[in-house]
């Protein structure tokens, strides 16, 4: 709105310039009587001195109101593109947490396959353990305890890497 009145304001003071200027012109151009007195000429010359005084102090501050217009101008460019660069430096933080996140669903998508392989392979193992206690149940004693003592231990170390591999997912 503030653009719009200075431009119209603009607009009047050209129209102000333009009519100083043809009263100026036609002052200057029309031929003086020569049968005037001195000092009736010497009055329309002080006449044209201070309208020319008034066109210049005119130019002036139409030149004034143009370098402020302008540099009104320049500010407002100025803070446009700081915005647009600002919103372009969140916009790539944005998509570089995106894609750390990203990354972190990736590795834990992995982890959960590699607990799911090692859950399989220690269920399976422990079916391979049972299937190995019922055979030692039907062997006699001493044999069957030593053979029970082992995989117990078997079953634990199992238990153990399981385990330290959960903690490492975590």
């Amino acid at each position: 709105m503030t653009h719009k009145k200075d431009l119209n304001e603009y607009l009047q003071e050209k129209k102000i310039e333009e009519e100083v200027s043809e009263e100026v012109s036609h002052r200057l151009d029309r031929p003086q009587a020569q049968n005037q007195p001195h000092g009736q000429q010497q009055q329309q010359q002080l006449s044209g001195q201070q309208a020319a005084q008034q066109f210049q102090q005119l130019l002036n501050q139409l030149k004034n109101q143009a370098q402020s217009q302008q540099l009104l101008t320049d500010n407002q460019a100025s803070q446009a593109i700081q915005q647009a660069i600002n919103a372009l430096t969140q916009a790539q933080q944005s998509i570089q947490a995106n894609q750390v996140f990203y990354q972190m669903n990736q590795l834990l998508d992995q982890f959960n396959r590699q607990l799911q392989q090692l859950n399989q392979q220690f269920v399976a193992a422990m079916g391979h353990q049972v299937q190995s206690m019922q055979t030692l149940a039907q062997q006699p004693g001493q044999q069957q305890v030593g053979q029970i003592q082992q995989q117990i231990q078997q079953l634990q170390q199992q238990q153990q890497q399981l385990q330290q591999l959960q903690q490492r997912l975590q």
